[in-house]
């Protein structure tokens, strides 16, 4: 049976409206959390590897790759089931960013920057609070449809996965989080993808995909 593609303006629809709801959600808890916010002990990790400013560019472009892949997924059964793994994933961030909210420490941007540089920073700063550093969504959200998208494009699998690796220490390099964030959106991410069910962890069973 042939695959059944979703048209590009439905797909975009999808995107917008699943990270705005996100987005919003997110913002608000940030701004207005529930309780008092924990801060997390660093570690050997973060003291390794340290604050870079030119990792803000790093930084945006992770931002953009998560909704950049769900967008080119096609395959209906499998773009669906990226969204399920999406709300899921992210309804348990949610539930900790609740129950259990963290902080994390920001330090004030040094002269010297770039424009552009500088620009990037106060982007985020004016965007992003301190609070809900635990677990990752700038982690989790990628790590969920770059399963959803590797299976699309089973040749560009490989390539998606060490872009991914190689952007995602930006979120410790720009002081957004601590390496325990890392792991808490791994392991949200990976319920989500379990929870969600076929094609996720079955490839064999979704249709003959398109490879890139």
């Amino acid at each position: 049976m042939a695959s059944t593609e979703v048209p590009l303006r439905r797909r975009v629809a999808m995107v917008l409206a699943t990270m705005t709801i996100a987005t919003v959600f997110y913002l608000a808890i940030n701004t207005y959390p529930l309780r008092e916010p924990r801060l997390l002990p660093l570690t050997f990790v973060d003291d390794w590897i340290g604050w870079q400013a030119w990792t803000i560019w790093p930084y945006w472009l992770l931002l953009f790759t998560g909704p950049a892949l769900l967008l080119s997924i096609r395959e209906r059964g499998l773009l669906f089931a990226t969204l399920r793994a999406y709300a899921i994933a992210m309804s348990l961030n949610a539930a900790i960013w609740l129950a259990w909210p963290t902080r994390m420490l920001r330090a004030g941007l040094p002269d010297g920057m770039d424009p552009f540089t500088a620009f990037a920073w106060h982007c985020l700063y004016a965007l992003d609070d301190v609070n809900n550093c635990f677990p990752s969504g700038h982690i989790t959200i990628p790590a969920v449809v770059a399963v959803g998208a590797g299976l699309q494009y089973p040749r560009a699998r490989p390539w998606i996965w060490l872009v991914l690796i190689a952007l995602a220490p930006s979120v410790i390099s720009t002081g957004q989080h601590y390496a325990w964030d890392i792991a808490g959106g791994l392991v949200t991410a990976a319920i989500g993808l379990l929870l969600a069910r076929v094609p996720l962890w079955r490839p064999g069973s979704a249709p003959a995909l398109q490879p890139l």
